[in-house]
């Protein structure tokens, strides 16, 4: 595989490693709070490494956060139990 450092990819590619449409991806590619600046202008380009050094550093955030959430004297048995509660339960 090619190295990440030398990779450049286009927004419409960094759109469909997301899986993002059109709309949400060019709103979240100029979100710079949300994905890295791209190294390269006109066109855009994003450089692999610092995609894959971004994903690495949601994901850490994202367990992070759902190990808060979970108390830790107990595990959660079913997915269900990591969701929120519904504010209304529906009559039978």
């Amino acid at each position: 595989m090619d190295d990440p450092r030398h990779v450049f990819l286009s927004a419409s590619e960094v759109m469909a490693r997301y899986g993002w449409g059109k709309t949400k991806g060019y709103q979240s590619l100029k979100d710079r709070s949300l994905v890295p600046a791209p190294v390269m202008r006109h066109p855009d380009r994003w450089r692999l490494d610092q995609l894959l050094a971004w994903e690495e550093k949601r994901m850490a955030l994202a367990e992070a956060a759902l190990e808060a959430l979970v108390t830790p004297d107990r595990e959660p048995t079913f997915v269900s139990d990591l969701l929120p509660k519904p504010k209304r339960r529906r009559s039978a």
